[in-house]
Order: C-alpha cells, then structure tokens, then sequence
C-alpha cells in the first residue's frame, strides 16, 4: 500500500491543508505544536480507527466537523480514496476510482481495509497501529513495561506467533500426509513397476502396431485417393450415361426426324422427275431454240448485208426477221398453253389419287412409329428379361450366401462370451505372472524377515544377558552413592589436613625464636605444658596431620578404585529402564516378525496353490483364442446377414417390377405385332400411285404459267399485226 495524499479540514491546528507524499521515506519535522502528531492520527483515524482522545477533540475549536481524506493506492495496485467525516455529519465510506465503487458501512469498511492492508480480518487494526505503525507518544516503551503476559499476547499477535504455530501444525499434518502420499505413492509405483514389467515388450508391439497403422492409414490414404478418383470417374461416368440417354432419346427423334425427311425426300425425288420431265421438254425445245438463235445470227448477217444493199431490203429483211421471230414464239407459246391444258388434265386426272396418297402417307406415318416403337419394346423386353435374369442370378447367390451363413448364427452368439473368457484368461495368465513375480516378492519378503528375526533374537539375547549381568551387579552400583558420599567427605578432610599443614608451616616459620606467631611475643605457656620450642610443638603436630593426611589419601584412593569398579555398573543400572525397555521392544519386534512370518508363509504357500492351479492356463488359453477367432470371423459374416437379406429382398422387388414390365412390353408387342406388315403393304401402295401428289404439285407449276403464256402469245400477236 502506499498514500499517495493526504487532505486535512478543520482537524485540530489545520483548517485546511493538503500533503503529497512520493515513495519511500518521508520524514515530518518541524517545531513542537506545528501538527506533525495530527498528521499521524489523522491517518490512524481514517484507515485504522485508531484515536486516543474522543472525536470532539479531534476537530478544530470553533469548528463543527473535521474531514480527513486519503489518497492510495492498494495492494491490488489500484486507486482508491479514502474519507471519514467526524463531528456534525460523520461518515466514513472508501471510493473505488477504477470502479466507480463505494463502500460505505463501518462493518464493510473496515473488511475493505484488512483487504488493501492485506492482513486478517480478525486482527484489530487499532492494535495494529497502535502497537507497531503509529505508537502514540510517550508509549514506545509501554509495551516492554506491561507484564509478561500482556506482552506475550501483543508480541504474538504483532508477530502473527500464533500464524507460525498454525503454519508448523500444519506442516506437521502436510508432513503427515506427505509421508503418507508417499507411500501411496510408493504403493502406487509398485504396483505400476510390477504392472509395467512387459512395458518395453508392450512398446515394441506399440511401435509395431504404429508402423502397420502407419502403412495402413497410407494405404487407406491411397484408397481414399483412389475412390475419390473413382468418385469422379463415376460421376463422370453418370454424366456420360445421362449424355448417352439424351443421345439416345435424340437418336429416336432423329430418326423419326429420318423417316419423316426419307418420306419427304421421296416425295422430292417425285418432284426432281418432274423437273427432269420439264428440263427434256426444254431440251426437246433446245434445237428450236439453237435454230432460232442461228437464225438470228443469219437475220443480223443478212441485215448487215442488207444495209449495205440498201435501207430498204434491209428494213424488209429486218420485218421479215422479226415475223419470223414473232411467228416462232407464238409457236412456242402455243406449245405451252398446250402443255398447260395438257397439266390442267392431268391435275384433274391425279386429284383421287392425291387424296387417297395422303390418306395412305398418314397411315404409313403412324405404321412407322408403331413399328418404331415395336422395335423399341422389343429390344426393351429383351433387355428387361437379360436384367430380370441377372436379378435371380444375384437372389439366387446371395440367398446361397445367406444360407452358408445361418449355421454361423450360434457361433457368432457366442462371440462375447469366448471374448470374455479369453478376457478372463490372460488376466489369469496375468495374474499368474503377477503372482509368480508377487510369490518371489513374499519368498524374498519372508527371507528378509526371518534373518531380521534372527537379527532380533541375537539383539535381545544380548539384551537380556546385559540385564542379567546389570542385576548381578546391581548391589555394587547401589555403593555409588555411599562411595561418592565418602570420597567427598575425605576431600573435605583432606583439604582441611592440607589447610592445617600449611598454617603449621607458617606459624612455624614466624615463631622462629620462640615468639608466639599471633602475639610476637615470647611464649610463656609452652614450657608449662612440656614443649621445648614452638619449633618442636608444631613439626609435632604437623607430623601427626601428615601421618592423618597420607591414611586419608590411601582410604581416598581405596574409595576412589572402588568407585572405578562399580561406576560402570551404575551407569549400566541408569540405562536399565531403556535396555528394559528395548528389550520389551525386541520382544515386541520379535513378535510382530513372528505373525509377519506366519502371514507371509500363509501367503506363500497360497500363491504356490494357485500357481499350481494356473499352469494350465497356456492351453486353456490357445483352445479358447482359437474358439474366439472362430466366432469373430462367423460374426463377421453375421453381420452382413441383414444387409444380404435386404439386397435379396430388394431383388425380389426389382425382379418383381422387371417381370411386370416384361408383362407390360409384351402385351404392347403383341398389340403392335402386325404394324410391319401393314407398313410394308401401304408402302408397295404409295410406290404403286407414284406420288401422284409430287406429279399434282408439278403440273401446278406448270399450270400457274398459263396467264404468262397467254400474256406473252397476247403480245407477240400484237407485235405480228404490228409487222404486218
């Protein structure tokens, strides 16, 4: 989090002021009473609701209400305002600037805040400041001074202790149920080694399967190549089949087309001999023509010849000329008009005939199509009874299809069933491998077992001969005490004989001269009790101590080896509650390796039972995959069945419609039987009447000229009075 600004209004000194502040450290300084405490509380009191003294006192004097606004931006890196009101109209609410988001209510205010704070909500943010962000004056110190109690709970709750209890129980459960994962998972990897042991076998079938895959989606690659190819070849084919119909339909049109235009160019031919009729007149003509033609050439010769005569002769011979002329044409023109009449006859002659040609071309027309479409219904039944006879042949294979595959019907029901005891068998087969590597896993485990056994046994031999020999011994290492309380007393003497010597020995070497090491003065009271000297009295009692010294130093060192000898029985009588206990724990041990043992033994000698009664699995296995593949290629057929059922019953439908067709063309045949004869028979009649409608049509011709001709003899006749 970090403030960014900061607005006082009418808070204790500042009526109004606004402070900016920049990230990292910002130190406020000034003199006692410039504000810089408020500054602090303000912002304990906005974001914290932290105040020392009532609200009252807070705003500034004469003032009714007090406004503190904060800028921030939280932990969500976000920019949000904070603002809280005290005195007269007192509101406390936190604006969400990204959002456009109020968040009013003291209760949801204050979880806003343990939000951008980042801390627990049941942590009390007045604590909080006041204990570690914004300790108030005066009480840096106060929180070291309270009791130990109090102190351990503010500690521990600045310090979030008890998060890092929570945090290490919670280690200790994640450590719990590692180690139990663990073992799961151990379990697990177990399990997964002892199920994975022909895995490099399985990946090699893997990668061999993957190459076939691989050469079989090659392969249907190829074939998808290849039926697309075929698709469009078939398309193409459908396409070019549809063409061959329309070409077909268009060939039946034609050749009606055909017949109509033979019928019509028979009926041309008749018009081209008339024509040819017409073209030998006009040849018979021609030599009148060429004749004409030399004449006129003579008529110009001689007219050229003439006006060399003179104008006269040749103006005679020029009329004579064109009399001639004249005369030829109206021959000719009478040649004509009679060939007209001749027509005019004629058409009347072939008029009965014209009306019974058409009347037998109308008859011939529908004879034609009918023995067209005799034809066509012929060669339509023999192909419908070709396709009805292919249509029983495939009834009659796929019925002897059905008929091998019926019987397959009880072995391919049985599919499932060799299916699954085939299922069944390898996972006997696999257990049998399983329990085979699981009865070396239980041997294995029952030897490790027993030599720990062993192990333990001797453990706990050893063990209790320790006991035994602490027991034997445990009188002497309960002298320890005594001796250790002995060997302190003589070092106390010792020390004491020691200090004795050695203040002998000094006050012997001050009361050289017989003066009295205390006094320094002569002695009277020695010569009183029999002592010759001070000298004397204290290498006497000096000799006494050191003869009580060196007894001491040798009971000291006697109690001392004692000590050594029965020390070591003691500090095996200290441990003999744990070797007791250890004992009790191989005995224990030793127990629980007894039943393991036994359970293991169980469990071997149950494996080598159903090992025993899997060793004939092999067989059972090869007998039950070749009943198997039996029934797979039987339900392979059986599959089909339904499919060869429908093609025969859909044959039997076509082959039905087929033969009513075929019933259909025949009636259609036989009622269209004798239309050849009856076409052959009204053509020999058209041939006989030769085209008495083409000759009609000639001498119409021939007959519409009549006005020309009469125009032109009309004229010539004229043009001859003329010359005359």
């Amino acid at each position: 989090m970090l403030i960014t600004r900061v607005e006082l209004e009418n808070i204790k000194s500042y009526r109004q002021v606004n402070l900016d502040f920049r990230r990292g450290t910002t130190a406020i300084s000034g003199v006692n009473g410039a504000g810089k405490t408020t500054v602090v509380e303000a912002i304990g009191f906005a974001l914290f609701d932290f105040l020392l003294y009532n609200q009252a006192q807070f705003v500034r004097e004469g003032e009714k209400y007090g406004r503190i606004v904060i800028h921030l931006i939280g932990s969500d890196d976000r920019v949000y305002t904070v603002e809280r009101r005290c005195g007269a109209g007192a509101y406390w609410f936190i604006y969400d600037q990204e959002a456009d988001y109020r968040v009013e209510q003291r209760t949801d205010v204050l979880d806003k805040l343990h939000e951008l704070f980042g801390i627990d909500r049941e942590r009390s943010l007045k604590a909080l400041f006041r204990d570690a962000l914004g300790v108030p004056q005066g009480f840096f110190t106060s929180i070291f001074l309270e009791g130990a109690s109090d102190r351990k709970l503010k500690f521990d709750a600045l310090l979030q202790i008890e998060d890092y209890k929570n945090a290490a129980d919670y280690l200790l459960e994640v450590q719990k149920e590692y180690r139990e994962q663990v073992q799961v998972q151990l379990s697990e990897i177990q399990r997964l080694e002892f199920e994975t042991r022909e895995l490099e076998d399985w990946r090699g079938k893997l990668k061999e399967l993957r190459e076939i895959d691989q050469q079989q989606t090659t392969q249907i690659t190829q074939w998808t190549q290849q039926l697309e190819q075929l698709e469009v070849r078939s398309t193409l084919l459908t396409k070019q089949r549809d063409e061959l119909r329309q070409l077909e339909n268009r060939f039946e049109k034609n050749k009606h087309t055909y017949e109509s235009t033979r019928l019509r160019l028979g009926e041309r031919k008749n018009e081209l001999d008339l024509a040819r009729t017409a073209t030998r007149v006009v040849e018979e003509s021609r030599a009148d023509y060429q004749r004409y033609q030399r004449a006129e050439e003579l008529l110009k010769q001689l007219r050229l010849d003439a006006q060399k005569r003179n104008a006269l002769r040749q103006q005679q011979s020029t009329l004579s000329s064109t009399q001639a002329k004249v005369q030829t044409t109206i021959a000719h023109l009478n040649a004509r008009l009679e060939e007209v009449a001749a027509a005019g006859r004629r058409i009347v002659e072939l008029s009965p005939h014209v009306d019974e040609q058409v009347e037998l071309e109308k008859q011939r027309d529908e004879l034609t199509r009918k023995a067209a479409q005799y034809d066509e219904l012929v060669k339509e039944g023999k192909r419908l009874v070709q396709q009805h006879a292919g249509y029983l042949q495939q009834q009659e294979a796929l019925q002897q299809r059905i008929n091998e595959i019926e019987p397959l019907l009880s072995m391919a029901a049985l599919l499932q069933e060799r299916i699954e005891a085939v299922a069944r068998l390898r996972a006997q087969l696999n257990e049998r491998s399983s329990r085979q590597r699981l009865l070396s896993e239980k041997r294995e485990q029952l030897r490790q077992k027993q030599e720990e056994r062993e192990t333990v046994a001797t453990r706990l031999r050893k063990a209790e001969s320790t006991i035994a020999k602490i027991e034997e011994h445990r009188h002497e290492a309960e002298e320890l005490p005594t001796l250790q309380q002995r060997y302190e007393q003589f070092s106390e003497q010792r020390y004491r004989l020691e200090g004795n010597i050695e203040g002998y020995i000094k006050s012997r070497q001050q009361s050289a001269g017989g003066l009295c090491p205390f006094l320094h003065e002569p002695c009277l009271n020695i010569k009183q009790r029999g002592v010759i000297s001070l000298e004397s009295y204290f290498d006497g009692v000096m000799a006494k101590d050191e003869a009580r010294l060196a007894d001491l130093n040798e009971q000291q060192r006697t109690v001392s080896a004692r000590m050594n000898v029965v020390k070591k029985y003691a500090e095996a009588l200290d441990k003999l509650g744990q070797m007791v206990e250890q004992r009790d724990s191989y005995v224990e041990y030793l127990q629980r390796l007894a039943i393991e043992t036994a359970r293991l033994e169980r469990e071997v000698a149950s494996l080598v039972d159903d090992l025993d009664a899997l060793k004939l699995i092999d067989q059972q296995i090869t007998r039950e995959e070749a009943a198997r593949n039996e029934s797979q290629k039987a339900d392979e057929q059986v599959r089909g069945l339904e499919g060869l059922r429908m093609q025969v019953q859909q044959l039997q439908e076509q082959a039905q419609q087929c033969d009513a067709l075929i019933q259909e063309r025949r009636r259609q045949t036989k009622e269209l039987g004798g239309s050849n004869e009856q076409l052959k028979q009204i053509r020999l009649e058209l041939e006989r009447l030769n085209d008495p409608r083409g000759q009609t049509k000639a001498q119409r011709e021939i007959f519409k000229q009549e006005p020309v001709y009469q125009r032109q003899l009309e004229e010539r006749r004229q043009e001859l009075q003329a010359t005359e």
